[in-house]
């Protein structure tokens, strides 16, 4: 799956790698995409503003949980054990509240009907702007990448003087990336 977005730009990489003119273009225009879809891949989250529509399992709760997060707009809510979906089985806005940072669309009185996908939710979710530490994350990323091509290795962790020794790092992300990343990792239950 290909990144939501462009989590950088090149110019903002080039600043970071001390880079200038176009001799690294073509490069840092590849490196860009395969660094945000590793990133949003990692956080389990895409990152840009886009629209989803999702059926869910009526569980006789006054709530929902949403995929994506966080949500900005709501569109429609249905409760429909039938699954048709139409005007009659739409939610009034008043009729629910919605946690957008969480994703939960909650109820104010009573609960969703108990049923196989029988609640469908259209909304909007992701942030406006890239968080600026997520993209200060792509280009960290991108600049290990960068150097470690430069280099002629792929992972390069760790080279000796003298007899050479090599270390290849194990980590899907140097630990400073993870680490900014972590507060956006999605957890999965």
């Amino acid at each position: 799956m290909s990144a939501s977005a462009n989590l950088c730009t090149r110019d903002s990489v080039k600043t970071h790698l001390g880079l200038s003119g176009s001799t690294y273009d073509n490069v840092l225009d590849a490196l860009i995409p395969a660094a945000s879809e590793a990133i949003e891949n990692a956080c389990g989250r895409r990152f840009a503003q886009a629209a989803y529509t999702e059926y869910r399992d009526g569980e006789g709760l006054d709530r929902v949980v949403l995929r994506r997060r966080p949500v900005t707009e709501i569109a429609g809510v249905w409760d429909d054990p039938s699954r048709t979906f139409g005007d009659a089985t739409k939610l009034d806005a008043d009729e629910f509240v919605l946690d957008g940072e969480r994703g939960i669309v909650r109820l104010r009185a009573g609960t969703f009907s108990e049923g196989v996908r029988n609640v469908k939710v259209s909304y909007t979710a992701g942030a406006a702007t890239v968080p600026d530490d997520v993209a200060q994350a792509c280009r960290m990323l991108i600049a290990a990448w960068f150097h470690a091509g430069r280099e002629g290795g792929d992972g390069l962790d760790a080279r000796t003087a003298g007899e050479t020794a090599l270390r290849f790092s194990d980590e899907p992300m140097a630990p400073p990336v993870a680490g900014i990343l972590e507060r956006y990792r999605e957890h999965t239950v």
